[in-house]
């Protein structure tokens, strides 16, 4: 069995091309942008899409911004990279993103990575 053999196996399926990775939600607070991302992993994989879909959506709005993680289970530090670049987006007055629904896992890595303050965290009940 090959190298890229062993890396399909462990990868795991991938979401099509056409799959949204962020999904704007519903909120009745002025002021706020609610983001759901629906990537169980933000990782090298797909931290390109998340970029490109991510931008738009927080330029053109005018708040806070927040990204529901209750879906992610994962990230790598290509995916922090990428919260953190969705920080460097906003205007101070903006900042910092909220990161909702962190779970036990990602909130670790967060830690870990010592950036977890850069970030307004709620996490997972």
């Amino acid at each position: 069995m090959g190298f890229s053999q062993d890396l399909r196996r462990v990868d795991g399926p991938r979401k099509r091309k056409s799959e949204a990775m962020i999904t704007t939600k519903r909120n009745d607070t002025p002021g706020l942008l609610l983001l759901k991302l629906e990537a169980e992993s933000l990782d090298v994989s797909n931290v390109g899409p998340f970029r490109e879909e991510v931008a738009p959506l927080v330029a053109a709005g005018d708040g806070v911004v927040e990204i529901d993680c209750s879906a992610l289970e994962f990230v790598d530090s290509s995916g922090v990279a990428a919260f953190l670049h969705v920080n460097k987006l906003l205007t101070e007055d903006r900042r910092p993103v909220r990161l909702s629904g962190v779970g036990a896992k990602v909130m670790t890595q967060l830690e870990m990575m010592h950036v977890h303050r850069s970030f307004d965290l709620k996490p997972r009940r």
